[in-house]
């Protein structure tokens, strides 16, 4: 006497394949009811499945009948019945591996005395009603960066609701068991980076770098559940624009440019692809200088097509950069990214003047110099001389103004203008500047 064993095996498209041994053969599709069959002999009894194991991997189907018979055997799904033919000298059982099972809220089991060829010759007996429901998918929370290399995944299951409550294949309540996926190379497939337990987060190490995709499964006594996949990709900074120089008081414009850049797959290979995204943090940092830590300035949002600006006012020469964050979303984790540091110099706003641009020979007149930030700091005041400036005097500011007045004794036409050095207001450093040119008309 041997045991005939079959085996579910799920593929791709939830199609089943069921290997049942030599010896056995299958009918798939809608198999001749006891309505149609002839029922001269007496329909198999204690028809009835038990789990095999504690793993809940095998359960049994077992069934008694009248002498020794071929017997049909048939799955019977809402849509279809799936059938088997034993031998007359088979034993009174069938051993099916759970795992793969089409999913349904209702199944039975039906048992025939049957021909050699497989016709019903009785009623059917029955199996009490089951379900072969897998856990439903669960849902991914969060996707964070832990290492260059490390991501922490965290997910949350899904109530379920047992169509079949107390039916015999119901097992103890438990949770599932969970595992995360994930694409390690350019192909579209997906290998197990953790190992399966009742968690709910892992932290598994990547071989590839961003892009790539990541999955959950849950997995019961009737197969896996897969979340649907999330992409891990990254964030490129594809222009920016910082001012080298920008002026007291006024607006320091930034602009920039930043792209999406995810995992996108055929049935065979995957690519890296530009991704629309919705509009993304840009965070503005400055520092006083290399040495310094950043500090926060302010912050933005991108536009549909990933373009920012940001205009923080001059205060003071010092370092920028912007900083993308991080960012879970429906796409996935969204890698951010930093720029490089620029530096921008504050540049003093000069402005001078004549008290009267106009002149007699030997009148005495004022020249003025303003300058923001209200600064005390010795200014030059200097005169074109038709081939460079030259230095006349030094006029001191006070919070931020000065004056110097001389007797115009040149006749004629000339320029003047100051000069500002480098110096520091407030904590903050600007760099040097002029004024611009003033006339001075002596006659």
């Amino acid at each position: 006497m041997r045991t005939l064993t079959t085996g579910l095996a799920l593929g791709i498209l939830s199609t089943v394949a069921l290997a049942v041994p030599a010896e056995a053969s299958r009918t798939a599709g809608n198999a001749k009811t006891a309505d149609a069959a002839q029922t001269a002999d007496p329909a198999p009894t204690n028809v009835k499945v038990a789990w095999l194991d504690a793993g809940h991997t095998k359960f049994r189907l077992s069934w008694n009948e009248v002498g020794t018979v071929p017997n049909l055997l048939q799955w019977q799904y809402s849509d279809q019945n799936i059938t088997y033919t034993a031998a007359a000298g088979d034993p009174n059982h069938l051993d099916v591996t759970a795992a793969g099972a089409i999913e349904e809220p209702s199944v039975r089991l039906a048992v025939y005395v049957a021909t050699p060829a497989g016709e019903p010759t009785s009623p059917a007996g029955f199996s009490a009603r089951f379900d072969t429901l897998r856990t439903p998918r669960p849902v991914i929370d969060q996707i964070s960066q832990v290492s260059p290399t490390r991501f922490k995944v965290k997910w949350h299951p899904v109530a379920a609701t047992d169509p079949n409550p107390g039916d015999p294949l119901d097992v103890p309540p438990g949770t599932p068991q969970y595992q995360v996926l994930a694409n390690q190379s350019w192909l579209n497939s997906y290998q197990p980076v953790t190992t399966a337990s009742t968690a709910t987060e892992a932290t598994f190490e990547q071989r590839t770098a961003p892009p790539f995709k990541v999955s959950v499964t849950g997995t019961t006594e009737w197969g896996d559940s897969y979340a649907p996949s999330r992409g891990i990709g990254y964030e490129r900074i594809a222009s920016l624009t910082i001012p080298s120089a920008a002026t007291y008081g006024q607006l320091t414009v930034i602009r920039g440019l930043v792209n999406r850049i995810e995992q996108t797959c055929d049935p065979g290979p995957c690519w890296e692809q530009l991704t629309k995204e919705q509009p993304r943090t840009v965070v503005l940092q400055a520092r006083t200088n290399a040495t310094s830590p950043w500090y926060v300035v302010g912050s933005t949002r991108t536009a549909a097509n990933g373009a920012f600006s940001i205009s923080p006012p001059t205060r003071g020469t010092r370092q920028y950069r912007v900083v993308v964050p991080d960012v879970f979303d429906a796409l996935g984790l969204g890698l951010g990214i930093a720029s490089g540091p620029a530096t921008t110099s504050a540049k003093p706003r000069v402005s001078a003047s004549f008290a009267d641009p106009t002149a007699t020979y030997g009148q005495r007149v004022t020249a003025r110099v303003a300058i923001a930030p209200p600064a005390n700091v010795r200014t030059t005041l200097q005169r074109w001389d038709g081939k460079a400036w030259r230095d006349l005097k030094w006029v001191n500011t006070t919070n931020g103004s000065g004056s110097y007045t001389f007797a115009a004794t040149q006749r004629g036409r000339y320029a003047y203008r100051f000069l500002v050095p480098a110096f520091t207001y407030a904590g903050r450093s600007l760099t040097w500047q002029v004024s611009p040119s003033i006339v001075l008309t002596t006659r």
